[in-house]
């Protein structure tokens, strides 16, 4: 297992994106396109993605991030998402809370990594690893892997309080009550992100402990919303080719297309934010405890400028930071999870955790206690939050 694989395998659990570090001459042609994209620092990690990216081209990587560099334009108002259910306000506190985190490792050349779920203590900063942190017994796709890597096994990728246990998906995956999750089968069995011919749409129900299919489609299938309206995907044929939008019924598995331009993974495109090309460079990586989706303008090019925010309606943006990459605050946020307390960060290029609370600002908090680094060169090591502060 390396590096990337962990990352293929959480991404892919999670639905999230993220925009990319700075970008080198060489990939920009590759990144600037509809869909955002994006992976960590470091010259061998960026032609190992290169490799990856076009052995897999015909399908959506989930490996890294969304980048995108387009014309602007504006996009469609899209319904709210209805937030998993959390601890109520009363009862957490931001600065004495225990975070649920995934910690990622990496290093190589040869390629390496792997990931440790636990907790962070939000007043010290301890971690503690989990040791129950298992996803044994529950349904997910995992790793579908490709014709330049096999089929990994699930991981786990974010806590549920509300069953005191961590679960192979996250993000959009999971049910606004939070009591099942959807998870894709690629069929037929056996076969991979290179060979497969139809896809399956699962839901989980955790209470019960019973899957069910509920859509099959001659495609690959990306969960981009889950609120009251339904679960909205976007579709695309084995070997590539157009989008498609489709709104599936959790209850009856009934599948009605939609219009296209839906996708809550795009901010809404406003005077000033094109560079001097005319483009737009932004990231999607994660939502808030409403499942509005946080998003970032700017590469992460040290003296770039960074936005980042949320929309609360379409075009109306709530700033959680607006700087430039490398300054005082040395903000660079990796991953993004919102909860009842504000929203969670971990950072590219510190060991800390990061909580924003609309009115309060950023607040840092260095983790503690946490596994060694890999052998090896280029190693490093990332905190994600993963789950709402208990």
């Amino acid at each position: 297992m390396n590096e990337l694989e962990v990352r293929d395998r959480l991404r892919r659990a999670i639905g999230e994106t993220e925009s990319p570090p700075g970008m080198q001459a060489s990939i920009e042609a590759r990144l600037r396109q509809p869909t955002p994209r994006e992976f960590p620092r470091g010259p061998w990690l960026l032609a190992v993605v290169l490799v990856v990216a076009m052995a897999t081209a015909l399908l959506t990587p989930v490996l890294v991030a969304h980048y995108a560099a387009w014309r602007p334009s504006r996009q469609p108002a899209v319904p709210a998402v209805v937030a998993p259910p959390s601890p109520t306000p009363s009862a957490v506190n931001a600065t004495n809370c225990r975070l649920p985190v995934v910690i990622l490792r990496e290093a190589g050349p040869p390629p390496q990594g792997d990931e440790q779920a636990g907790f962070v203590d939000t007043r010290s900063g301890a971690f503690t690893a989990d040791p129950a942190a298992s996803v044994a017994g529950l349904p997910s796709g995992g790793g579908a892997g490709s014709s330049l890597k096999s089929q990994h096994p699930s991981v786990p990728v974010q806590y549920s309080p509300a069953f005191n246990r961590w679960l192979p998906v996250g993000g959009s995956m999971v049910a606004p009550d939070g009591r099942s999750y959807i998870w894709e089968k690629l069929l037929p069995e056996g076969s991979n992100a290179s060979t497969f011919a139809t896809s399956e749409l699962h839901l989980y129900n955790l209470a019960s402990a019973a899957d069910r299919v509920l859509w099959t489609y001659a495609g690959s299938i990306d969960v981009k919303r889950w609120d009251a309206n339904g679960i909205l995907t976007t579709t695309s044929p084995p070997r590539g080719g157009s989008l498609s939008y489709w709104l599936v019924d959790p209850a009856s598995g009934s599948v009605l297309q939609e219009p296209p331009g839906l996708d809550p993974g795009r901010p809404t495109i406003l005077p000033g934010d094109s560079d001097a090309t005319g483009s737009v460079g932004y990231g999607e990586f994660g939502q808030d405890a409403q499942g509005r989706h946080l998003f970032r303008i700017g590469s992460r090019a040290i003296g770039d400028r960074e936005w980042i925010f949320f929309e609360s309606a379409p075009g109306r943006r709530v700033t959680i930071y607006q700087g430039t990459q490398g300054d005082a605050t040395a903000f660079d946020p990796f991953g993004g999870f919102g909860d009842t307390t504000g929203i969670w960060f971990g950072d590219y290029e510190q060991l800390v955790i990061w909580h924003w609370a609309e009115g309060g600002g950023l607040r840092k908090v260095g983790v503690q206690g946490l596994p060694a680094l890999l052998s090896g060169g280029n190693s490093h090591e990332y905190v994600r939050p993963a789950g709402p502060c208990v």
